[in-house]
């Protein structure tokens, strides 16, 4: 089992002209999470670059990593004034833990500023896509379509990727075209084996809805358990 480890660290690194016009101002940009956890090699996302401009132009983004064979890139290169875009690595096969920074730049005319995020990749492979599609077809039948634009089955999922590595509550999540949608589930037995899902539509900087199951074991043996809707978390899970 996976341990958490380390911190996104935000540093802003701004160059701009007093005389500057807005698109040639430079973009306000943070990461979200606070923490990203370790990540195990494949194609794995790794944070949200969140953009606290309150208008004007768009910002390009571009990234670099610290780790050789590390491909960094994004949902899309585009940020939009208070929205969000999803950082990506290609991990690379590793023997022991590798710590790496990823370093993402937002461009706006002649301007520019940069975060940092640090994490740490170790060995690993997905050996919990099939539980995480079990619980998440329980949400999916009781949510029945109801979010527009929402998965309605786990078809719709499509591939999945673990998320965090933290002990006790595994968390694995799915990318669609709308949504992010992530899963956490309480390794424990019975009454004590909760599960929560919530849904991020995918430029919001933190998820809109949430819903949990009060016993996944009981709901997958056909056993009296409970559901319902319950506060987002304010950012998704790395």
């Amino acid at each position: 089992m996976l341990l958490p480890l380390v911190s996104t660290t935000a540093v802003l690194a701004a160059c701009s002209d007093d005389d500057a016009g807005p698109a040639d101002t430079a973009p306000v940009i943070s990461t979200r999470p606070e923490f990203v956890n370790r990540i195990i090699p494949g194609r794995r996302p790794l944070a949200l670059v969140v953009s606290g401009d309150t208008g004007g132009a768009a910002a390009t983004l571009s990234g670099t990593s610290s780790l050789g064979g590390m491909v960094v890139s994004f949902e899309q290169t585009t940020l939009i004034p208070g929205e969000a875009v999803e950082v990506w690595v290609d991990v690379p096969e590793v023997m022991v833990d590798t710590d790496f920074t990823v370093t993402v730049r937002a461009t706006r005319g002649a301007a520019s500023s940069q975060v940092e995020i640090r994490a740490t990749a170790v060995p690993g492979v997905d050996d919990v896509s099939g539980a995480a599609k079990e619980i998440a077809a329980v949400f999916l039948r009781h949510l029945a379509g109801s979010v527009p634009g929402g998965p309605i089955t786990v078809a719709d999922l499509g591939n999945g990727t673990p998320v965090a590595g933290l002990l006790v509550v595994t968390h694995y999540a799915w990318f669609t075209d709308a949504y992010e949608v992530g899963l956490g589930w309480h390794i424990m037995v019975a009454p004590s084996d909760w599960a929560v899902l919530y849904l991020r539509p995918r430029h919001n900087p933190a998820p809109a809805r949430a819903f949990r199951i009060n016993s996944w074991s009981r709901a997958l043996s056909g056993a009296n358990y409970t559901f319902g809707e319950i506060t987002p978390p304010a950012d998704v899970t790395r």
